[in-house]
């Protein structure tokens, strides 16, 4: 076989300037070192290599591309048309000592070659680059995933909150929000009402015209009070059968224009009581003082609205 076929490259060093030769000088020694051969002869050949790349390197126009090689036991240095015997190693060496000696060299040579670490440098920045594109890519899909996600559990929880038949707040809802509006009017002293309505004469409307007619009419009343209320400002409920609440963030005045704006939406056919939240009010406190005014608005024929301070002293109840 030819020695050429079994050659073994152990570094490639581009000679430009002296400290290049001094460079490739110190691997040799180094190497020649790691493989056990004799480093005082090795030294001696390197000083002759020496001579002969400065002769060449002054009557070189370009630079010089050196080959450190391995046949067997007998290490070489290769440029242009020369190739340079440096020593006979004792032994054969071991063939992974040779391989880790190659990766040692190359990575001692490109670390000291200004042009490979510019280039080296340039590949980790693009390398950087993309994977932060990347990294931000996995994020932007990580969000929207998320924000997929969120979507759904307010539509999920929306749905668990809203009556089917009218799109207002269901009945555990409204305990949920009447207890968060309470401790809002309590804490920034803002003024609230609680207004309880009962539609009139509800059965009667079911057993005349039936359910379907019914539920047209429920439907009827969520429309009045929307229209009667501020958008995302103020709350509303359908409490289950043909009882509904507001929940108003406005004093006992407006809380009266928002009881007669359903009343007109309604035919007055509505009976609605008005209770103010106070300082000291809890929920059962409200409540009940809401559905006394609502009690006092039946009592006196229906149709219309009763606020808490003027309800009829000694009458209490529902019917």
């Amino acid at each position: 076989m030819d020695p050429l076929e079994t050659a073994k490259l152990l570094l490639t060093l581009s000679l430009i300037v002296e400290p290049d030769r001094q460079r490739l000088a110190r691997f040799v020694i180094d190497a020649v070192g790691v493989l056990g051969g004799d480093m005082f002869s090795a030294s001696a050949r390197v000083v002759l290599m020496l001579d002969t790349l400065r002769s060449d390197g002054l009557s070189a126009s370009n630079t010089i591309e050196v080959r450190f090689t391995l046949e067997d036991r007998a290490l070489f240095l290769e440029w242009h048309d020369k190739r340079f015997a440096l020593i006979m190693l004792p032994l054969t060496p071991d063939p992974q000592k040779v391989d880790k000696l190659a990766e040692q060299l190359r990575f001692a040579s490109e670390s000291a070659d200004p042009e490979l670490l510019k280039r080296r440098n340039r590949q980790i920045s693009e390398d950087l680059e993309r994977y932060m594109h990347q990294a931000a890519a996995q994020i932007a899909e990580m969000e929207s995933v998320l924000e997929k996600k969120k979507r759904e559990l307010e539509a999920s929880i929306h749905q668990a909150e809203t009556d089917a038949l009218t799109g207002l707040n269901n009945r555990g809802a409204y305990d949920l929000r009447l207890r968060e509006a309470m401790l809002r009017s309590q804490r920034q002293h803002e003024p609230m009402c609680l207004l309880l309505f009962d539609l009139d004469h509800f059965k009667q409307v079911n057993d005349t015209h039936g359910h379907q007619y019914g539920d047209e009419y429920l439907k009827k009343m969520a429309h009045a009070m929307r229209a009667a209320v501020r958008e995302h400002v103020d709350i509303l409920c359908r409490m289950g059968g043909d009882e509904f609440a507001a929940i108003a963030f406005c004093d006992i005045e407006i809380a009266a224009r928002i009881a007669s704006k359903v009343l007109d939406g309604m035919n007055g056919k509505v009976s609605i009581g008005i209770a103010l939240c106070r300082a000291d009010d809890n929920i059962e406190s409200l409540v009940g003082r809401s559905d006394a005014a609502l009690y006092e608005a039946k009592r006196r024929g229906r149709g219309q609205y009763a606020t808490e301070d003027n309800i009829t002293p000694g009458v209490v109840g529902h019917d």
